[in-house]
């Protein structure tokens, strides 16, 4: 199970690598960013999962200011 579980870490792992070579590659060819962030929300409503992360932080941040505050 362990090398199962490794071949999907490695895979995983080659996807993100060659994701961040092709948007590297187009920010160096001279891509638009706002083009680039403007397919991701469309394709996977990415400001939706960063608006829940920082609601998500915002909320530990306060939690922790009123433990130690």
């Amino acid at each position: 199970m362990k090398n199962g579980w490794r071949v999907i870490l490695i895979i995983a792992a080659l996807a993100i690598l060659l994701g961040a070579v092709c948007v590297g590659v187009g920010i160096l060819t001279g891509a638009e960013t706002d083009r680039i962030l403007q397919s991701l929300n469309n394709d996977y409503h990415l400001n939706t999962y960063v608006q829940v992360y920082t609601d998500y932080l915002g909320q530990l941040w306060r939690w922790a200011a009123g433990l130690f505050g």
